[in-house]
């Protein structure tokens, strides 16, 4: 069993921030008109299926146990696209911080890996979404 448990918890609040976040791009992706915002949104939507996937095996290899969060507050599309694409950025830079403390904590090569993979794909996104914030704005 791995004994920082402030990392247990960052990692947990992970899981929960990445099922609310594929949820949210897939959403997302059905309010833009631009076939290519959508196709932009919906890899970012499986991208987020991707980090969950990766949070979730990282909980398991360090305590032997699953973890599904109880109770998931998603966040709600609105009819303001503009406003969508400013959480998202906000989420997505949100997530680089909370990230980081998880990426320096955690000693496994194949756990650095995934972290590094996550933090250049929420950086992405953030980048991608101040572009669609320009196009639309």
């Amino acid at each position: 069993m791995y004994s920082n448990k402030y990392v247990l918890e960052l990692i947990k609040d992970a899981i929960q921030d990445e099922t609310i976040d594929n949820k949210y791009y897939s959403e997302l992706a059905n309010s833009v008109r631009d076939i290519d915002d959508k196709k932009t949104l919906e890899q970012m939507s499986l991208d987020e299926e991707k980090h969950l996937k990766m949070f979730k095996d990282i909980y398991n290899k360090l305590t032997n146990e699953d973890y599904t969060p109880n109770e998931i507050k998603y966040k709600d599309i609105n009819s303001d696209l503009i406003n969508n694409f400013i959480t998202a950025i906000a989420d997505e830079l949100s997530a680089v911080e909370a990230y980081r403390p998880i990426l320096f904590a955690l000693e496994d090569s194949q756990f650095k890996n995934y972290l590094t993979e996550i933090i250049t794909d929420e950086q992405n996104h953030a980048a991608r979404l101040n572009f669609m914030y320009s196009k639309y704005r």
